[in-house]
């Protein structure tokens, strides 16, 4: 009986060894091993620090879009790296240390930071200051811009919005951000706060009070084109799509609106308290209810597909997976059909996760600074979920006479019937 038990005290510890050692494998130095990576799969991209004071700074928000990442510190510290080369593109104080911020927001050229009272436009790709605006009331949101306009939403429930062309020439005149008021177009008031980034669609703005209206007006004269309300207050931002907008009330609904005459598409009822705005790809929207774990809705007739009660919160899709974070910190990688779970990865330490809507690319980091950029074996060009048109045009190489076409690393060749056509990505249609 003694022996026996010395075998299994023995195995125990070979166990723990084992596990600790998988443990300690799956990190170097903060950097995830490569080899358990490919057993998924995966392999790291690039990695990289942002500039930061490590004795008083953390990070406080991390977001991107198609070209780049952006990092912003307690102390107000941006820095910008290329997303898919991680090279570290310029860095910059942004207004005075320590003010109240929200996350950066892009268009095609220009980046948004809200610092206090002030908004700051950036050359997203060289850092060099466009603009500065004065909000009129304190932001209760990240701007948004477009071609033409800028939008902000502030804590009294106003909406303003501002003429690109104009604060441009009064930039140019040096007459801001004392002379903001010249470039106002219009202001709307709501009842209570707006709380997230109006939504500009076509002609359309889009935005949602507290109070439970989404509010839709024409941007260039505020004339109101639709207003919906809910029957209880609207405390989660707003999601949207290409041609949705995705509405969480109070009550554990979420509702899918028409972005141009706010009709109802479908409802859909998780039963719990939803704290993370709907993340649409393709045609699938994903949602994480309070500790029921995520769930998968097909965007166009709000049938559930799916759920995965390990999941909480969405981190990134491609086309064929999903990522996802449970709650012990684990990147969860899913079936993106199915919902089931293929394998996980210890990475509790990168707590700065970017819920990437954009792209395919998988970006954590953490509040020391470090960020890190993964991705699919065999992706070297990233997939353009919500903007494809944005996509640069590669070149084709034509092989020559004889030779075989070039193909990415990790690709095998396939043979298939000449009558065969090509099939589509299943979750896009």
């Amino acid at each position: 009986m003694t022996k026996l038990i010395r075998l299994l005290l023995l195995v125990g510890c070979c166990l723990s060894t084992a596990t600790v050692a998988e443990a300690q494998i799956s990190t170097s130095g903060g950097i995830p091993d490569e080899t358990l990576l490919n057993r998924y799969g995966l392999t790291l991209s690039w990695w990289g620090r942002s500039i930061i004071d490590g004795k008083r700074d953390t990070v406080l928000f991390v977001t991107a879009d198609e070209q780049n990442i952006y990092m912003q510190s307690s102390s107000g510290i941006l820095t910008t790296f290329n997303g898919e080369t991680g090279r570290q593109l310029w860095s910059t104080l942004v207004g005075s240390p320590d003010q109240r911020g929200f996350p950066a927001t892009t268009n095609d050229e220009q980046l948004l930071v809200t610092g206090g009272m002030q908004i700051y436009s950036f050359n997203k790709d060289t850092g060099d200051l466009l603009w500065q605006l004065r909000s009129p009331e304190h932001p209760s949101a990240s701007p948004s811009i477009n071609e033409s306009q800028v939008a902000i939403g502030a804590i009294d429930g106003s909406v303003f919005a501002f003429d690109l062309r104009k604060v441009r020439e009064l930039h140019d005149e040096r007459m801001l951000p004392r002379w903001t008021h010249l470039a106002q177009m219009w202001r709307f008031k709501t009842p209570l706060a707006t709380v997230s980034p109006p939504i500009f669609t076509g002609e359309t703005i889009v935005f949602a009070s507290e109070q439970g209206i989404v509010y839709g007006l024409f941007s260039e004269n505020k004339k109101l084109k639709f207003q919906f309300e809910t029957d209880v207050r609207i405390e989660t931002p707003l999601g949207s799509s290409r041609e949705e907008i995705l509405i969480i009330s109070e009550d554990s609904r979420l509702f899918c609106i028409n972005k141009d005459n706010g009709r109802t598409r479908w409802t859909f009822s998780s039963g719990a308290p939803m704290r993370s705005p709907a993340r649409v790809i393709g045609q699938q929207v994903f949602v994480a209810p309070t500790r029921e774990g995520m769930s998968c809705i097909h965007l166009k007739t709000g049938l559930l597909l799916w759920e995965q009660p390990r999941a909480i919160e969405f981190v990134a899709a491609s086309e064929t997976r999903v990522y996802a974070s449970d709650l012990n910190g684990n990147l969860l990688i899913l079936n993106r059909g199915t919902g089931e779970k293929i394998g996980q990865l210890q990475l509790r330490h990168f707590n700065k996760r970017i819920n990437n809507e954009r792209t395919d690319r998988i970006y954590l980091a953490n509040e020391s600074g470090m960020v890190l950029a993964i991705r699919e074996i065999g992706s070297e060009y990233p997939s353009f979920h919500l903007y494809p048109e944005r996509r640069p045009i590669l070149p084709l190489l034509v092989p020559e006479e004889g030779e075989e076409p070039p193909m990415k690393d990790g690709a095998v060749k396939a043979v298939a019937p000449a009558d065969e056509e090509a099939k589509e990505n299943p979750f896009e249609n």
